[in-house]
């Protein structure tokens, strides 16, 4: 069944839906959201500043009045994190990406800027690929030498047409996910890594990728300069603390950061070893420990 999006009609002028979001710190050394700009579905929490024990950060909640992504939106999401700024962006839940009729797709581009000595994290909940779905993702990150990014990127397929379920053996059937990274760096403009996949029906790779494992995360952890051999070995001990993932740990081309991908067969697990990664990339990068409990 198509589900019909009001996209068209309350895009801006060039043609997307945008929301921009500014942070500076500010005279009192707390971050605040200095400049916004949101158009549906995107939604926004007031940035709060909830540790105690690390008053600066602010915590802004990323939200949407929409139930989820459907054909022929889109989405732009515009972060810039000012010098010496601290932040934690996030997503509300995990988000659907409904299924689409004969050609029809979605996009969502994202792009994040981190000026010098800014600590920036965006922990992304996971898009859920339904039947017959296509989006095309694209993340694009300029960072400045002493700038700090964390953030995570996950995605997996539901299939829940009944028919499907009560077979033996159940296998992903969304059309098309085409996803891309760019990291560059912020003064010189060189890009430093392009990071592209192409997954599903309609893609010559197929479904492969996915018939074994059904959810695919990564953390990256941006942070030119800094002790990359140690911030690797500590990313590969803290995934061996999991059991039931598959996962792997990379320095990044250029030395700016380390990539670490995993597998798994549930959006939880995956989760898991995600949040895992990024509470310990935190400690080792501004030796800050997670206070909070508390779930979405």
């Amino acid at each position: 069944m198509r589900v019909t999006s009001p996209a068209a009609s309350l895009r801006g002028a060039d043609g997307w839906q945008k929301a921009e979001l500014n942070f500076n710190k500010s005279s009192d050394g707390q971050t605040r959201l200095a400049h916004q700009f949101v158009q549906y579905p995107f939604h926004i929490t007031k940035p709060v500043h909830l540790d105690v024990s690390w008053p600066e950060l602010a915590t802004l909640i990323l939200q949407s009045t929409s139930g989820g992504i459907y054909h022929d939106d889109r989405l732009k999401l515009s972060m810039h994190f000012g010098e010496d700024s601290c932040t934690h962006v996030t997503s509300q839940s995990a988000t659907k990406v409904h299924s689409m009729e004969g050609d029809d797709s979605a996009t969502f581009s994202i792009s994040i800027k981190v000026q010098k000595n800014a600590y920036a994290e965006f922990i992304n909940d996971a898009l859920i690929l339904f039947p017959e779905s296509r989006l095309e993702s694209n993340l694009d990150i300029s960072i400045a030498r002493g700038g700090t990014l964390v953030i995570t990127d996950s995605a997996l397929w539901h299939e829940p047409r009944e028919t499907f379920n009560k077979s033996k053996e159940i296998h992903p059937s969304f059309s098309s996910f085409r996803q891309t990274i760019n990291i560059k760096d912020l003064d010189s403009s060189n890009l430093m890594v392009r990071d592209s996949q192409w997954s599903g029906l309609d893609s010559s790779a197929g479904l492969s990728a996915w018939n074994k494992y059904r959810v695919q995360g990564s953390i990256y952890i941006i942070s030119p300069g800094c002790d990359l051999e140690q911030l690797a070995n500590t990313c590969r001990g803290e995934l061996g603390l999991f059991n039931g993932i598959y996962g792997g740990v990379s320095i990044l081309p250029s030395e700016i950061g380390v990539v670490v991908r995993i597998l798994g067969s549930d959006g939880g697990s995956v989760r898991t070893a995600l949040e895992s990664q990024w509470l310990r990339a935190r400690l080792f990068l501004v030796g800050r420990e997670n206070t909070l409990r508390w779930r979405k």
